[in-house]
């Protein structure tokens, strides 16, 4: 009987081993039955099974075979499997980490669930150890795969190392370099790179594996996508643009794919041509991808969406998707407050938008001076200067003494006319960079800055310290020198002029130049009223110790009478009457003014047909001598007195009357 059973098992092996070879997975399955059918816990035949089920795709019916035997943990890379290929990540991550085994294929599998979890860091430290340890024909798919894990390390920020090694061996290998060197900023050289990638995998599937064009296309559409996202980070638009459309013509089918192209396509738009981002938008916001683009990747479409919805004037759907994008996705939360910032300014609450702004600043310290300045603008677009000044001095000290911090403090406070505030701001500002001995650059110029400042409203001792402090840094520089001397003869003369004598002769400063040529050039008029002015040091005045006064003389300042303009009035004007206040305008303008009859229709004959014009007249009520109506008196016009000659034309002809002035 044992051995009945033992060559009955025999040949279901033997059959099970024949299909296998053959591909036959359907009749695989119905050998398996057989063998488990006989011996329930063959962990060989249960494997096969489950195989051949995975080949035909049947994950669901694996994972109910699965739980119902009694073998579940000998079988944990298949159910793990089965769980990442139905997109249930945290469910294959749970089991992969409970299986007993420790094999290549446990720990790639491990690597793979991490990478759709976006566990960048123990993912890379998975490869980097296996590529170490490990040995075989498939170094090269751990090597790309490695590099691709580096490149989403870099853009989630992380401090690690992640140099990745670029070489020739696969285009895979080149492309996720390439988008590692694009990930740092070397735009140049990963678009090289990718164009060394698209090189090679044309020849590799044209060569190797006999590819036809659309199969070519359709491998390489990847890698031309990217060298235009490339090109759009360098400012080649148009040469993007023309790449996008190449490859949506191919018509590929990969939907991750064209979400990410439609997306690049809007942001090319930005706000022109509406209808079609709208359209692109639908398209990149299809359901379905959320397993097939990373989180950042889906963010950004998410963000996107919000800018085309506000810069559309449709705040109901922006206000819903920031809502989504802050909710979803943590990171992007400091971007949607600045958006819904903007809406709540939009629709005129400022004090709200530049709170919502202040909160995020308080979240996001990193980026506080940024966002903080956002707030600012919003506050000075409601006209409160005040807050704006308390936001800026809320500052940390390292953001608050910037010099472009400084200046605008000192700008708002002149325009509140707080000088003293002013003047406070920049005193601490000159102690806080002397105190950190910050770069002799700024510290200077914020001392000349300062000492201009104090000079203006008349606060000679604080200028002078400035500028005192700013020559001991610059001691060969005669505008600073000159500045120090016009500050301390305002209270300190004789400083002023012992430091005088350090300035150099004018000579030195001025070349060929000859001064009483200078002087003639300017006129005896000028020269005259040079020497009467007050405290004239000039060599030809009184009080220089080189002039010459004759005793006795006296200078007299002769006075140029202004003769009055005689006044002319319009020859009927009237004190009595009030001027027309429409004399100014031109006649025509004046509501008194009539239009010339027409003189055509004088003779036209009036009344009933065959009868007289007199005859007419003598029945006109209007014409008879009791229905006129007293004359009223009506003031005089006075003529338009104009700045020009006016020449006006006789109304019956004949020659030209001259207007007067």
């Amino acid at each position: 009987m044992a051995t009945t059973k033992e060559s009955r098992m025999s040949s279901y092996f033997s059959e099970l081993k024949k299909f296998i070879d053959n591909g036959n997975n359907a009749k695989v399955v119905k050998c398996a039955n057989k063998i488990l059918s006989e011996a329930p816990e063959d962990l060989k035949a249960w494997q096969c099974k489950v195989v051949a089920l995975i080949q035909m795709d049947q994950f669901s019916e694996v994972l109910g075979i699965i739980s119902k035997s009694k073998i579940v943990e000998d079988l944990a890379f298949e159910k793990a499997y089965c769980e990442y290929r139905l997109n249930k990540v945290m469910e294959a991550y749970k089991t992969i980490s409970k299986a007993k085994e420790v094999s290549p294929r446990i720990q790639e599998l491990h690597a793979q669930v991490l990478y759709r979890l976006e566990r960048y860091e123990e993912c890379y430290d998975i490869y980097r150890e296996m590529i170490r340890t490990n040995s075989d024909d498939f170094d090269q798919e751990r090597l790309t795969n490695m590099a691709a894990v580096a490149v989403n390390r870099y853009i989630e920020g992380s401090n690690k190392d992640t140099t990745v090694n670029i070489d020739d061996s696969s285009y895979e290998v080149l492309y996720n370099g390439a988008c590692h060197l694009l990930a740092t900023g070397n735009h140049e050289e990963a678009l090289k790179r990718l164009k060394e990638a698209e090189e090679l995998c044309r020849t590799y599937l044209i060569q190797e594996d006999g590819a036809t064009e659309e199969e070519v296309a359709d491998e390489v559409a990847i890698i031309r996508v990217q060298q235009g996202h490339c090109l759009q980070l360098m400012g080649q638009e148009q040469e993007a643009l023309a790449i996008y459309n190449s490859v949506l013509k191919s018509k590929p089918e990969d939907p991750a794919l064209l979400a990410i192209i439609n997306n690049n396509l809007v942001t090319i738009n930005r706000g022109g041509n509406v209808f079609d981002s709208r359209k692109k938008m639908k398209t990149a916001l299809a359901p379905g991808l959320e397993h097939k683009l990373t989180s950042y990747q889906r963010a950004s479409i998410t963000f996107n969406h919000c800018l085309l919805a506000f810069s559309t004037n449709q705040d109901e759907l922006c206000r819903t998707e920031v809502a989504k994008l802050a909710n979803d996705y943590p990171k992007f939360r400091q971007k949607a407050s600045i958006i819904q910032s903007a809406l709540l300014g939009r629709e005129g609450k400022l004090e709200a938008a530049s709170a919502t702004l202040q909160k995020c600043a308080q979240e996001n310290q990193n980026e506080a001076l940024g966002i903080n300045l956002m707030a600012i603008q919003i506050l000075l677009a409601g006209g409160d200067k005040r807050g704006a000044c308390e936001i800026l001095k809320s500052l940390d000290e390292k953001n608050r003494y910037r010099q472009g911090i400084v200046s605008a403090l000192v700008s708002l406070y002149l325009s509140l006319e707080d000088r003293d505030g002013a003047s406070t701001i920049l005193r601490e500002a000159v102690d806080w960079h002397k105190k950190n001995k910050t770069s002799g650059v700024h510290l200077s110029e914020l001392w000349r800055h300062a000492a201009d400042f104090h000079l203006r409203g008349g606060d000679a001792p604080t200028a002078a310290a400035s500028l005192q402090e700013l020559h001991k840094l610059k001691p060969k520089d005669v505008m600073t020198l000159a500045q120090l001397i016009t500050a301390y003869a305002q209270y300190d003369v004789e400083a002023a002029q012992k430091l005088s004598k350090q300035l150099p002769p004018a000579s030195s400063v001025v070349h060929n130049v000859d001064g009483d040529v200078l002087e003639a050039s300017l006129g005896h008029r000028y020269m005259k009223k040079l020497q009467q002015g007050k405290g004239d040091l000039s060599p030809a005045s009184p009080s220089s110790p080189t002039a010459k006064v004759t005793p006795g003389a006296e200078l007299k300042k002769k006075t140029k009478k202004k003769k009055k303009r005689k006044i002319r009035l319009p020859k009927n004007y009237n004190p009595d009457v009030p001027p027309d206040p429409e004399r100014w305008l031109p006649r025509w303008q004046r509501k008194t003014f009539r239009k010339k009859r027409d003189r055509r229709g004088k003779d036209v004959m009036k009344g009933t047909q065959g009868v007289s014009s007199d005859a007419a007249d003598k029945y006109d009520i209007t014409k008879t001598a009791g229905s006129s109506k007293p004359s009223q008196a009506a003031s005089p016009k006075p003529e338009n007195v104009g700045l020009r000659r006016n020449f006006q034309k006789k109304k019956g002809g004949g020659k030209k009357k001259k207007g007067g002035w």
